[in-house]
Order: C-alpha cells, then structure tokens, then sequence
C-alpha cells in the first residue's frame, strides 16, 4: 500500500510563500529595470537624432549647394527608423497608452516632421530624387487595414532607397501634425457622427483610413502593394 503523504504544515505554507514573493520581486524588479533602460536609449538616441540634424540644417542654410555633391539624408533616415523600432517594442510592450510611451510618441512625430521638412528642402536643392510619403494610422479598431499597409510601406521602403516614409498616428493630439495632416473630403464629413469631444467616431474612419499622401496629394483607404507601385510607378 502507498504511504499517506503527511500534510503541509504551517512553517512549509509560509516557506512557499517568500518563495513565490522573491520570485514575483525579482520578475518585477528585472521587467522594470529593462524598461528603463529600454527609455534612456531612445532618449539617448532620440537626443542623438536632434543634435545630428540641426548640424546638417545648419550646414545646409550656411553652405547650400557646396554641399550636395557630398551630402544626403541617408544617415539621418537611418537614425529615425532605429528610434521608431525602439518606440515600437516599447509600444507593444507597455501599450501605447503608457505615460512614457505617449510622451515619446509625439517626440517621435516631431522629430519625423522636422526630419520631412529639412529632406524635402534637400531634396529641391540637391536634387536627390526622392519621394516623400505620409502615412496616418489608427489602431486596429479604427483602422482594420492599417497594419497590412504598414507592412507594404515598410517592404516598398527596403527595395526602394529613394522612398522617404513617414507614419503618423491620426489620433495622436499634437498641434504640429495640423501641418501635413490632410484635409479630409466632405464626402466623408456629411454624415459624420460625432462623440462627446466632437471628434470623429472609429467608425467613420474605416471609410477613410489608412491615408497616404505622396507629393501632397493623398491618397484614402487601403492602397495594395501593385497600386502602391502604380502610384509610385515602380517596379
């Protein structure tokens, strides 16, 4: 016959306890030391960013066509794509909702604005031949097909150097987005419900997101990988 097991006595209960609370305090303790540490470097390179950039555009006011035959974004496009894959596992770690996260998501807009501005003037100087191309999101919700587009932009922006991508969250409230932000049509605003705060509902904009504007003229709804390259009439 098997031997009864004797039953847990009060010293084990407690002994299991500070178990699971040291391990639960270490977990904790780790996750939060990461995610800090996951911050100073996009505060680091977001700082980094700045600096190279207002060099660049002070190069640019002071030598102007001297600098072309030497001079491209190349480095400076480099560096905001590296910041914007931090933010976005930060995004998808802590939720775009965060405190930290939100604060640097519309760091993160301003810098792509500036750095839009300044390639657009190189660009017009220097004739770099590039194509400058805004993308406005939603969350799922609100925009079922934002993610897919994202990942077409992304494969189009990898096999095509001269793109120019930037992606801005429609949603985010920032005064500076109001300067590329398009104009939606009125055949999207005639029967538009809206909420408490007089702002569009999710499910109006279905019918108009995602919105891709190249060379200031935009483009509503899902645009697939051969009508993007039609747009951009690219292989």
């Amino acid at each position: 016959m098997f031997k009864q097991r004797p039953p847990l006595t009060f010293k084990k209960y407690v002994l299991t306890f500070f178990i699971v609370a040291i391990i639960f305090t270490l977990g904790f303790l780790t996750s939060d030391y990461l995610n800090d540490k996951r911050f100073l470097e996009i505060n680091r390179a977001r700082e980094e960013f700045q600096i190279q950039i207002m060099g660049l555009e002070t190069q640019l006011a002071h030598f102007k066509d001297i600098l072309c035959p030497d001079i491209g974004d190349d480095i400076l496009t480099h560096e905001l794509h590296v910041i914007g894959e931090k933010l976005q596992f930060m995004k998808n770690d802590l939720g775009v909702d965060h405190p930290e996260v939100l604060h640097l998501r519309k760091h993160y807009s301003l810098l792509q604005v500036r750095h839009h501005q300044f390639s657009k003037e190189l660009n017009q100087r220097c004739n770099l031949g590039l194509i400058h191309i805004l993308y406005f999101y939603a969350d799922n919700r609100a925009c079922p097909k934002c993610e897919k587009q994202g990942y077409i932009l992304t494969h189009l922006r990898k096999n095509h150097p001269h793109l120019r991508i930037y992606s801005f969250d429609y949603n985010l409230e920032l005064p500076a987005l109001a300067v590329v932000k398009p104009i939606i049509p009125p055949k999207y605003l005639e029967e538009t419900p809206k909420n408490r705060n007089n702002r569009i509902v999710s499910s109006v904009q279905k019918e108009y997101l995602p919105i891709i504007v190249i060379n200031e003229k935009p483009f509503f709804g899902f645009q697939d990988l051969d009508a993007m390259k039609g747009i951009l009439e690219i292989e």
